[in-house]
């Protein structure tokens, strides 16, 4: 999936839209377990083996940084809500240390941002 975000280092929008909307209309408020991976390039969302055992389709999403607009941070109960706004959409994700993990991502947001400009 990376290759399709080289275009320009902006990312292929209508792509992203598509994968969006078919985790918002298959997993409208589900949560699915799994592991977030934050690299230079992408945040990479995979689910668990448990998850992969009993449900089908495409539950893995790879967000380049590039197209990230906005990091936040909702509320949670026991763990707080990490929020991605893209240009089509946004992608939440929970997690341990939400706070952390939203404030690396926005570095990482920041540094990519710088690159891409020079």
């Amino acid at each position: 999936m990376s290759d399709l975000y080289d275009e320009a280092g902006s990312g292929d929008v209508d792509a992203l839209a598509d994968v969006l909307e078919v985790f918002r209309h298959a997993y409208g408020g589900l949560w699915v377990g799994g592991k977030v991976e934050v690299t230079h390039s992408v945040v990479r969302l995979s689910a668990n083996a448990l998850n992969r055992a009993i449900q089908d389709g495409t539950m893995d999403i790879e967000l380049p940084l590039a197209l990230v607009r906005k990091v936040s941070v909702e509320g949670g109960f026991v763990t707080k809500i990490v929020r991605l706004d893209t240009d089509v959409g946004s992608v939440k994700f929970r997690c341990f240390g939400a706070k952390d993990v939203a404030s690396l991502i926005e570095r990482m947001t920041h540094s990519t941002a710088s690159i891409l400009a020079r």
